[in-house]
């Protein structure tokens, strides 16, 4: 009788352990996919609020079409709203490369000027948070976004919204207008073009500098003026000391892109470095070498200074 009894009790914690078991699988389940963080705002428009999502599609398209669905869509948290409510349409998107270019509808214009910030930063967030994205652009009614100031904002990155979640204090956000040199269309000049970015300026380890150099790897929003830089280069790393900015690429930047000239690259670079006010002159390494020429023209061991000659 009791070899009986220990036998059903032995099979009852294995019916238990069998049911647990199921439960964590199908708990698993439910977190398959990529977990990416997508960013809401807050009822109060004050500030977004990240919240992981675990996206089903396979391939980078797929995952977009998830994240700009989500980005619309009332979150299950009752304190937060849709980052792009009903009223603001998407009308559609395009993937190039590492970017997104995102169309939005008329009445996205009618966004207050803090409210509009906080989109644009949950929008960049969470769009590059998928694996493969790196850079997202605006356009409204088929223009590119402006600025309170007319500026075209231009191709954004994460790194442009740091700490825009669980800001409390969103007027300590400014815009900051930068300029930049892209080439020309013959590839043989440069075309200085005006870009403006949003930053926190509470925070003191915003580094403008790299902020500049991300945005020339990005390339121009625009048709009137075209990218420098290869885009696979990397920006390995950047310092500012005593007035000189040092630079240290990917070798990606030795390969030249469509027709555009050594001159063109290098003063793509320190054109646009030397317009922030702590950069007068600019070093340029290749992971981390300085004993060599780029594309056989000059040695990198040259301090560069600005050269306007080139520019339209």
């Amino acid at each position: 009788m009791l070899s009986v009894r220990k036998r059903r009790y032995g099979l009852l914690l294995l019916l238990i352990g069998l049911l647990v078991l199921g439960a964590a699988a199908c708990g698993e389940k439910e977190q398959e996919g990529i977990p990416v963080e997508i960013s809401y705002l807050n009822k109060s428009e004050t500030k977004i609020v990240p919240e992981v999502h675990y996206l089903q599609g396979t391939t980078t398209k797929e995952m977009i079409v998830e994240v700009l669905t989500l980005l619309g869509a009332v979150p299950q948290n009752k304190e937060l709203e849709a980052t792009l409510p009903g009223s603001i349409n998407i009308v559609n998107y395009a993937y190039e490369g590492t970017q997104v270019t995102v169309a939005l509808g008329e009445k996205y214009k009618e966004l207050p000027k803090t409210t509009e910030v906080l989109t644009r930063a949950a929008i960049v967030r969470s769009l590059t948070a998928i694996p493969d994205v790196n850079y997202v652009m605006i356009t409204v009614n088929g223009e590119p976004l402006l600025d309170t100031m007319g500026n075209a904002v231009g191709i954004m990155t994460a790194d442009m919204f740091i700490d825009y979640a669980g800001q409390k204090n969103t007027d300590s956000y400014a815009q900051a207008k930068i300029r930049l040199y892209f080439a020309n269309e013959t590839g043989d000049g440069l075309i200085a073009i005006n870009r403006s970015l949003a930053f926190n300026m509470d925070i003191s380890n915003i580094s403008m500098e790299r902020l500049v150099v991300e945005q020339l790897l990005a390339g121009p929003a625009s048709e009137e003026s075209y990218p420098t830089i290869n885009s696979s280069t990397k920006l390995l790393s950047i310092t500012v000391k005593d007035g000189v900015c040092y630079l240290n690429f990917s070798k990606d930047i030795l390969t030249p892109i469509n027709n555009v000239t050594s001159d063109v690259t290098i003063y793509s670079i320190v054109n646009s470095l030397v317009e922030l006010s702590n950069v007068n002159k600019v070093e340029i390494a290749i992971e981390g070498n300085k004993e060599l020429k780029f594309r056989d023209k000059y040695e990198l061991t040259t301090l560069f200074e600005r050269n306007l000659e080139l520019v339209q």
